[in-house]
């Protein structure tokens, strides 16, 4: 089977191209995350999962990973929040990660045509599902005992999350999942593939 030249690419990470498109989408993710979104102690409802997941599909799990640990840092200074605490970051870091190995290594396609549209749709979910109900269930169930000091035990608080997520995620998993599709359409080959063809 003929593989896509783009999957064969491997355009550098520090380039100045790459560079510019992460920061444009760590901006991008710091607003999503920062100014619009529902923060509780063990929930967080907002789509800024939607720039890292792009910067997994399009650039990579590296500078998917690079992508979500730097907004994240960045997104609690300018929030004030004071310490960083890295277990938040586990949802955001496995989606950036996974996002760029489900596009790289499975279906080792550079996911710009109209037939790879499903292939764009099941990454979302499945990256989605992985981080909010495995990786980010546990780093925010993490963030609410020791930095909270909820005293509530282990097993009881992350059962008490789960459900939380389960009754409020799927929505905005079923969004995240348009919107991704939608934006990889219109912007990907006529812009990204154009980046980091010269990155």
């Amino acid at each position: 089977m003929e593989r896509n030249p783009e999957t064969n690419r491997k355009p550098k990470i520090f380039s100045t191209r790459s560079l510019t498109l992460m920061a444009a989408l760590i901006a991008i993710q710091i607003i999503l995350a920062r100014f619009f979104s529902i923060q509780t102690d063990t929930l967080r409802l907002s789509f800024e999962i939607i720039p890292v997941i792009l910067a997994g599909m399009w650039m990579g799990p590296v500078c998917g990973a690079i992508v979500a640990v730097t907004a994240d840092i960045l997104g609690t200074i300018i929030q004030g929040y004071g310490a960083w605490f890295p277990p938040l970051v586990l949802g955001p870091l496995s989606t950036g990660i996974l996002s760029g190995l489900s596009t790289k290594y499975i279906f080792r396609s550079s996911l710009a045509e109209t037939r790879d549209t499903w292939k764009v749709a099941v990454t979302v979910f499945t990256v989605s599902v992985l981080s909010t109900f495995v990786f980010g269930l546990i780093g925010s169930t993490l963030y609410s005992i020791i930095m909270k000091g909820n005293t509530t035990a282990l097993h009881v608080l992350l059962w008490t999350n789960f459900l939380q997520r389960l009754l409020t995620k799927p929505p905005i998993i079923i969004i995240n999942m348009v919107i991704v599709t939608v934006v990889n359409r219109a912007v990907y080959k006529p812009v990204v593939s154009r980046i980091m063809s010269h990155a």
